[in-house]
């Protein structure tokens, strides 16, 4: 039996669309949007409304970060 562990407690919890907006503070649309693009993963447990993985959300928006100074 294999388990897929994403982090020390167990596997990351699948959000939806408008909870990982508010996360980041962007809006519902522009989530949607990347989703429906395919620029982000979609899950779909049971034929359920898409959900997604908040750190593949800011990965992407980290990503498509342009200059600026990386503060540490």
């Amino acid at each position: 039996m294999q388990q897929h562990l994403d982090g020390p407690t167990g596997p990351e919890k699948l959000i939806n669309i408008q909870a990982a907006a508010e996360a980041i503070g962007a809006k519902y649309w522009q989530i949607q949007r990347l989703a429906r693009a395919g620029r982000i993963p979609v899950y779909r447990a049971f034929n359920s409304r898409p959900l997604v993985k908040l750190s593949e959300v800011v990965a992407y928006v980290d990503a498509c970060r342009e200059g600026g100074a990386d503060e540490r």
